[in-house]
């Protein structure tokens, strides 16, 4: 559940805190067709962007407000990590007054464990499963190390508990990734 009046800034925060993601990487929502020029991309501005004259130029992430956007009926698509190519579709599927004690974004249900970021995307965490649960996969080892694991060390794949979620405040992490990029 996210405010109406949410920026896109807020929702990539609370998709990021959802999966108990880093967000260290790139990201962007696209409006239209993904990697489509003539696609509407909003993110967050970066000194080494490079402009191409047959692009629309993206609009702001931290002030472009969602509710402007969701009831079109173009698609909107959150990529997350260019490399891994993490990409979810947004749908809309409730709209209903907020309550004024509420706190949001809120993530009301979910399934299985959150994908392990830097794993090489949907296809590389499936491998990351069949190597883990399979003691004679060729990558047995390697991911175990990689993961911090132990031979006989478990993962409940299918677990999802909404009270490991926390999210983080969007203005101060706004203010953190400034200078972080202003450096």
């Amino acid at each position: 559940l996210i405010p109406a009046g949410a920026t896109f800034w807020e929702l990539h925060l609370a998709i990021t805190d959802s999966f108990e993601w880093g967000d260290y990487h790139l990201h962007e929502f696209c409006i239209g067709r993904v990697w489509d020029r003539n696609s509407i991309r909003i993110k967050l501005p970066h000194p080494d962007d490079e402009d191409f004259e047959d692009e629309i130029p993206p609009k702001e992430e931290s002030t472009t407000i969602l509710s402007k956007h969701i009831f079109q009926k173009l698609p909107i698509t959150y990529v997350y990590d260019f490399g891994d190519g993490w990409e979810h579709k947004i749908v809309l599927e409730k709209v209903f007054p907020g309550l004024a004690e509420t706190v949001y974004p809120q993530v009301i249900d979910g399934k299985r464990a959150s994908p392990v970021e830097d794993c090489g995307g949907p296809g590389g965490y499936e491998e990351l499963i069949k190597a883990v649960n399979n003691k004679k996969h060729p990558r047995h080892k390697e991911m175990l190390d990689w993961l911090y694991m132990e031979e006989g060390d478990k993962i409940d794949w299918e677990e999802f508990d909404l009270k490991n979620i926390e999210f983080r405040d969007p203005q101060a992490e706004y203010q953190k990734y400034l200078r972080a990029v202003n450096r």
